[in-house]
């Protein structure tokens, strides 16, 4: 049964709705908390304010902390709403300043400890930090994961007297699996050696101290301040006393006893600075991070990187926006030509009251325009927990060994998984399979920016969401169907609009404004930038088209109107895309979109829905079941509320008879945006190639079958090429998902992250990567360091891509800078990239489950210290 591919999943137990008997979709399993009992579009989306500074311009010291925070309706959310939910907070971790006291919103109708709240910037997700281009930042990462770190002063808190137990650290909140290659501060390797960063010995979930590496997305930045997963650290914790490391090879010297630990990762202070210089940035529970921000204007977020563990620590709550803006830039975006974009964004200075609370409790929520969007996915317990899986029988479908027919049955009336596991030293001959990994996580609830199913209450007017897609595994097919605000149905409103007829070749003839009517049940999605820049074209996307517009104003058009549309279609002609496809986004990827709600009636409700799988991504929208309509089908709301047109700028004002009275500050119509080329938007010309594969790994050790009662058990007799000596029996999988490299004869090698490094561009080089992808699902492919050009796509024989319809295999919004894209199965996709400061680098799929167990490995920059370059000689093949 699990000798299928990794989107293969048992649909009965994962997707519930769509088996073979075609029975009604039922949400996905996964924690106590009934998703159908939270009720939607009662909690408003949350405008995550700027993070504070330390008072100095461009530096910040922002910690890392366990705290409850108000996701379920209930709490802060009624003082709001007027509701009176009850549902618990959430235990979640994340950042704010180091120096902040605990959360505390009882003044707003919370709790004690808990957020969001007025007194403290932490919060999940995490405030924003606003850069600008071409100017350094730097940000002390402090671990301050400790019982009480607002008081403990060795991991950076200064609040009230400091107590005996307040700097003991605490343990995960999530089941971390110590047989994957993780960063193991005990170094308790499977194989005796001794170091950290390697596979562990035990099958139980760790439960020390637990390490974080920071990673800001999209970077361009040194190796030391580039989040590289085996730089972790440990908090300075009371009760951890740390082993010293060898200065040279970064492995402890000796082994830890009780209580101690090994207090960094392996390469910690072993990396270079963006000049090339050793880095010791890293010690007593402290990151110190310098970021350059010398690349165009864009949308980044910063997330935890910790090796083998970025699954669970992401899924705890720490990540956020880090936004680049370019001061000498039309709207402060690079490349940008002529028009205005929707504003403002919520600036530093403005708290938490400010940004989120409506006028008339104090706040001015109602005056923003610009908002990054964060969407995630999790399942809560009945005491408002989160909810991971903690065994690998969850994936299967079913229970753990010995569970069966008992009150700890996960699934009940379901078989078990009976085979070993990797770890516990005894076994680790007999399995290759780890015990608590999942290939795979998928949840039953949509959170935005920090809460369950929100709702944005709009003006008629143009808005721009800055989207990220923070989910662990999921891929989103996003798309705004106007509903009935009772039935929840697709329903067609009256667009009012103003036009006039423009003809520059009769003498700039401009027609007198116009009013008209136009039937709508979608709205577009104007994609103006992706993950490392603003896009050469704005992008109109809708449900099966994705469309560049081309700037003419030499051509007859409709001004302040849609003049591409005519009842909803463009007269100049749509681009259709596949089948069903709407705006698609990988893991980590972004798309800065315009969403024009002008002229829409007041009330109306436009809801943004996910019709991408609940399971692993096929690559075709039209080829997977959607995700399940009552739950993670659907993602927030917006209202249109015409009383809040004029609390922007950027709000149009028009005459009674349709004079636009403010053109300086009014948001420009996306079709009328001119964003032209942003700087070095060509790479320059390829100085080589290379081919690289992504590989699906089935067991080399576990044949299973399955028993008279449907256990899945295991034969005592193992896999020879990849085939089962017994008929019926196969190799258990999956075990992991890989890269790898193919040579010039075609052959594939799988490339472990423990294997030398054998991809190590020259600095300065401008390599081809054509990334195969030979495993049933498609993965979002991030490179560290660079922003790089897709090329295109091909199938494996280098015909057109299959799932992409244009020439190139290129999708109409990938013409921007990317540093992440999504590679689909059967296809290779290539990138182009210039590799431009020396040292070492990661590069992964951002499918968390997937990097954290081998879908990651090192690259190097300029070559090994050997060679002349920076990197540790013995992360090289030996001569």
């Amino acid at each position: 049964m699990k000798n299928l591919k990794l989107k293969r999943l048992t649909y009965a137990v994962v997707l519930g709705a769509f088996t073979a008997t075609g029975a009604q979709a039922v949400p996905l399993d996964g924690g106590t908390l009934d998703p159908l009992t939270i009720p939607k579009y009662v909690t408003p989306l949350v405008i995550p304010p700027v993070m504070n500074n330390t008072g100095t311009l461009d530096d910040y010291d922002i910690g890392m902390r366990q705290f409850k925070q108000q996701i379920l309706p209930g709490g802060i959310w009624n003082t709001i709403n007027g509701r009176t939910d009850a549902f618990p907070p959430t235990t979640v971790w994340s950042y704010g300043p180091a120096t902040d006291p605990r959360p505390d919103s009882r003044a707003l109708g919370g709790g004690r400890n808990v957020a969001p709240a007025s007194n403290s910037q932490f919060n999940y997700p995490a405030y924003t930090i606003e850069a600008v281009k071409d100017t350094n930042v730097t940000v002390d990462w402090k671990n301050q994961l400790v019982r009480r770190p607002d008081r403990c002063r060795a991991v950076g808190g200064n609040i009230g007297t400091e107590r005996a137990n307040d700097c003991k650290f605490i343990p995960h909140l999530l089941p971390v699996d110590q047989t994957l290659h993780w960063a193991n501060p005990k170094a308790r390797c499977d194989k005796g050696e001794l170091r950290t960063d390697c596979h562990g010995q035990s099958q139980k979930p760790y439960r020390g101290p637990v390490p974080i590496v920071t990673h800001v997305h999209g970077a361009h930045t040194g190796p030391s301040s580039d989040g590289y997963t085996e730089g972790w650290w440990l908090p300075n914790a009371s009760n951890v006393a740390c082993v010293p490391r060898d200065g040279v090879t970064g492995d402890p010297v000796r082994k830890p006893g009780a209580g101690e630990y090994v207090c960094e990762g392996t390469i910690a202070n072993l990396l270079t600075d963006r000049d090339g210089a050793l880095d010791t940035n890293i010690g007593a529970g402290v990151g110190v991070f310098e970021y350059l921000n010398d690349q165009p204007s864009t949308t980044l977020w910063y997330h935890d990187h910790a090796l083998g563990m970025t699954r669970v620590n992401v899924y705890a709550g720490p990540a956020g926006f880090w936004l680049i803006r370019d001061e000498a830039g039309v709207n402060s975006e690079t490349g940008m030509q002529s028009g205005n974009l929707p504003g403002p964004a919520p600036v530093a200075g403005e708290d938490l009251v400010t940004t989120n609370f409506p006028a008339d409790l104090g706040g001015s929520r109602e005056k923003y325009r610009e908002i990054p969007v964060v969407i995630q996915d999790r399942a809560f317990n009945d005491d408002g927990s989160l909810w991971y899986p903690g065994n690998r029988a969850f994936f299967e479908g079913l229970n753990v060994k010995g569970t069966g027919g008992t009150a700890n049955a996960q699934f009940p009336g379901e078989p078990e998984l009976q085979i070993k596991f990797a770890g516990n030293n005894a076994q680790d001959k007999v399995s290759d399979i780890a015990p608590i990994w999942n290939p795979e996580a998928f949840f039953n609830t949509m959170v935005v920016n920090g809460t369950t199913w929100p709702q944005l209450e709009v003006a008629p007017s143009l808005y721009r969401l800055r989207l990220l897609n923070g989910t662990n595994s999921r891929f989103l097919n996003l798309s705004l169907p106007i509903v009935d605000p009772v039935t929840g149905n697709q329903t067609t409103v009256q667009k009012h609009i103003w036009y006039r007829e423009i003809n520059s070749n009769n003498g700039g003839y401009k027609g007198p404004w116009q009013p008209d009517q136009q039937p709508v049940n979608e709205l577009y999605m104007y994609q103006i930038g992706t993950d490392q820049a603003m896009l050469p074209k704005v992008t109109a996307i809708r449900t099966g088209f994705a469309t560049q517009l081309n700037y003419n104003p030499q051509a007859w058009a409709f001004q302040q109107a849609p003049y591409m549309e005519v009842n909803n279609r463009l007269i100049v002609g749509e681009t259709a895309q596949m089948a069903g496809q709407a705006m698609l986004m990988g893991p980590a990827e972004r798309s800065d979109t315009i969403i024009d709600f002008r002229g829409l009636p007041n009330g109306t409700v436009i809801r943004m829905i996910n019709t991408a799988p609940d399971s692993p991504f096929g690559g075709t929208i039209a080829g997977d079941p959607p995700a399940d309509p009552d739950t993670t089908g659907q993602v927030m709301q917006f209202v249109v509320n015409t009383a809040l047109l004029g609390t922007s700028p950027s709000d149009e004002r028009r005459s009674p008879r349709g004079q636009l009275q403010n053109a300086d500050t009014a948001a420009t119509s996306p079709w009328d945006l001119l964003l032209g080329p942003v700087e070095g938007n060509a790479t320059p010309p390829a100085t080589g190639s290379r081919d690289l594969v992504l590989i699906e790994e089935e067991s080399a050790l576990t044949c299973f079958d399955v028993d008279a009662a449907g256990n899945q058990i295991q034969l005592p007799e193992i896999p020879v090429a990849g085939v089962c000596p017994t008929p019926t029996a196969a190799p258990f999988g999956p075990k992991a998902a890989v890269l790898g490299t193919t040579d010039a004869a075609g052959v594939d090698s799988v490339t472990l992250w423990s294997d030398p490094i054998v991809t190590s561009p020259d600095l300065h080089a401008t390599e081809v990567w054509n990334i195969k992808n030979i495993t049933a699902d498609a993965h979002p492919i991030h490179v560290h360091l660079v922003k790089y050009k897709v090329n295109g796509r091909t199938d494996l024989t280098g015909g057109p891509s299959p799932t992409v319809p244009t020439p190139n295999g290129k999708e109409a919004w990938e013409d921007g800078w990317k540093d992440t894209v999504i590679t689909y199965p059967g296809e290779i996709t290539s990138i182009q990239a210039e590799f431009d400061i020396p040292g070492l680098y990661v590069w992964h799929c951002h499918i968390v489950e997937h990097e954290d167990n081998e879908m990651m490995v090192p690259f190097c920059v300029g070559g090994s210290q050997a060679d002349g370059g920076v990197c540790p000689d013995k992360l090289f093949p030996a001569l």
